[in-house]
Order: C-alpha cells, then sequence, then structure tokens
C-alpha cells in the first residue's frame, strides 16, 4: 500500500506543479502591452497646425513602456503617452504610427490617420519690429510676444512667443492661426540674458508712448485677414 500513497503524492505535486506553471504563464501573458486606442484632439485640423496623439495602452506598467510614433508628414514634438503633430502645410490625409515596448521586448501597434484641409481662412499676424533712426544695433533672436489682455500684458503672460527672424537694426515676425480677439504686443531682447528687462535690453510694444511713458494698444484680429503691424523699439534706460 505504501508505494501507491507514494505514487499518488507524487501525482497529485505534478498536477500542482503544472497548475502553478499554467498560472504563471497565464501572468506573464496578460502583461503584454495591448494598444486599446489611439486617439487625435483633434483629428481635422488646417494645414501648419497642431494635434495632441494620445495612446492608451492595457495590460502594462506605464512606466516600462517606450512610446515610438512615425508620421507620413509632418513633425512630432514631445514623448510618452501624448505628443503633438504638427501637421504639414499642404493639405490631405496623414497617417501616424505608434509602438510601444515593455522592458521584456513585447510589442504592440496601431496607427491613427489626420484630416489636413487647406489653411483658406487663415488669420496672421505679421510686423516689423524696428528702431527709428540708423543704429548699428542688432536685433536678431528679439522675443515676440502676444498678449490676451492688458493684464497679462502687465504681468508678463503671453499667449504666445515666437522668435523675430533677419538681423540688424530691422526684424520681422510672423504668428499663424490666431484664434479672433484682441490682442497686445510686446519685442523684446535680452541683452544681459537675465530673464528680466533691464537698462540695456532692446524693448518695444504696439502702441503710443516711448520708452519712459509706454502705452500699449489692442488690437483686433478676425476671421481670414492678415493683421500688419510695425512696432517701435528703444534702448532701455538706467534709472
Amino acid at each position: 500500500m505504501k508505494p501507491m500513497i507514494a505514487k499518488t503524492s507524487i501525482f497529485a505535486l505534478a498536477i500542482a506543479f503544472t497548475v502553478l506553471l499554467l498560472g504563471g504563464c497565464n501572468d506573464k501573458i496578460t502583461q503584454i502591452p495591448v494598444i486599446s486606442s489611439v486617439v487625435l484632439h483633434p483629428d481635422t485640423i488646417v494645414a501648419g497646425d497642431t494635434t495632441i496623439i494620445e495612446t492608451n495602452v492595457k495590460n502594462a506598467n506605464s512606466i516600462d513602456v517606450v512610446y515610438s510614433y512615425t508620421v507620413s508628414s509632418g513633425a512630432i514634438i514631445g514623448y510618452g503617452d501624448a505628443v503633438k503633430w504638427v501637421a504639414p502645410e499642404v493639405a490631405g490625409s496623414y497617417l501616424a504610427h505608434v509602438l510601444v515596448t515593455d522592458n521584456d521586448g513585447n510589442q504592440a501597434n496601431d496607427s491613427v490617420r489626420l484630416v489636413v484641409i487647406k489653411n483658406d481662412t487663415t488669420t496672421k499676424i505679421t510686423g516689423i519690429a524696428a528702431f527709428a533712426s540708423d543704429t548699428l544695433l542688432d536685433l536678431t533672436g528679439c522675443k515676440v510676444r502676444l498678449y490676451t489682455s492688458k493684464e497679462n500684458f502687465d504681468s508678463h503672460i503671453p499667449y504666445k512667443t515666437i522668435t523675430s527672424t533677419g538681423f540688424g537694426p530691422m526684424v520681422s515676425f510672423q504668428f499663424k492661426n490666431i484664434p479672433t480677439g484682441s490682442y497686445y504686443l510686446d519685442v523684446w531682447k535680452d541683452i544681459d540674458f537675465g530673464n528680466t528687462k533691464n537698462a540695456g535690453d532692446y524693448y518695444g510694444w504696439y502702441g503710443t508712448g516711448d520708452i519712459l511713458a509706454p502705452n500699449p494698444k489692442p488690437f483686433p484680429v478676425e476671421v481670414g485677414t492678415i493683421k500688419t503691424i510695425s512696432v517701435q523699439m528703444w534702448v532701455i534706460p538706467k534709472k
């Protein structure tokens, strides 16, 4: 009888080991990343505008997942499960491909399509910034800042900031796809790289007044228009 008990025990242990092994394998399988959705916010934009690609992944620790994006045109900005896709300047239908990889080399992939429409109703702000008289001062690399209110202008909280183009005492700038509304604008070159306006910096604004008594003025932006403005530049004097 003893041999029968031993055989029965060995058989039971074998079954238990098999169950544990299968259970471990099942746990391993459930950890393979699965892309549940790839969503664009929004999925239709005008040429040159930006949308957000949001990738949702299941059955994986997000810390251990690497996201890779390739697009048929345009550019990707950022990394992780949500990135920006800057659309091309030509209308059409474009594809973004997403690949996720975990630490064990398991992969999942999916794609999403973006519709880019012609920018017929584009709204732009273009302009120049220049000193009032002949000078050798260089305005290369000025920051051009757009504000949605006087309060934001006074608090230095811009809606958008771009860098001027050109060099010398006169430079140009252009904002694309600006929503309709009323805006303020200033132009600043941080000569001493102090991150605050200091004596010796170059500064200008849309409006009236002079460097000792600036008087910024709002200007309207309407649908389908190109707003052209000029900004006079000054050298901030010592107090």
